[in-house]
């Protein structure tokens, strides 16, 4: 008996890496719940100094604020929303507000991806270093929590 109860023991404690391995693998925010939100963009606040550019949409008189990242990666991908247009957003959804995933301008059909499918920023390169085509340190110095930090700042919780 004692030697099954080790063995078992033994065979938890190895599978525990692996765990830890599975969870960094995918960014904090990622543990959040997916929601897609469309309507329209009543507001754009993308002024310098002023954390990331953010969106608010109208949902049928529900308002929801996105927070969408990097105004340099925003530029670079030549995305511009402005108020009026249709959006359609896939994002995780925190206490406050969205955090975009994906966002899609309806009408000009162009969809601009921010974050890869474990969550982790593009404008950082995607998980170490991946994503932006400008080389192997692309993010380089950022930390995956980078973003994180920025999200809790933007929802006033730093």
């Amino acid at each position: 008996m004692k030697k099954l109860l080790l063995s078992l023991g033994a065979a938890l404690l190895a599978g525990l890496p692996l765990l830890a391995q599975r969870s960094a693998a995918q960014a904090p925010i990622a543990s959040n719940p997916i929601v897609l939100v469309r309507g329209k963009i009543t507001k754009v606040q993308t002024a310098a100094g002023q954390g990331m550019p953010t969106l608010e949409v109208d949902q049928g008189g529900m308002t929801t604020k996105v927070l969408l990242g990097s105004m340099r990666y925003l530029m670079q991908n030549n995305f511009n929303p402005k108020a009026g247009q249709e959006v359609e957003v896939k994002g995780y959804k925190t206490a406050d507000l969205v955090v975009a995933i994906s966002v899609t301008l309806v009408a000009e059909n162009k969809t601009l991806q921010l974050r890869d499918e474990s969550g982790w920023p593009l404008w950082q390169g995607g998980r170490r270093g991946r994503g932006t085509g400008r080389g192997p340190r692309a993010g380089a110095g950022m930390g995956p929590g980078a973003g994180c930090w920025r999200v809790a700042q933007a929802q006033g919780q730093m």
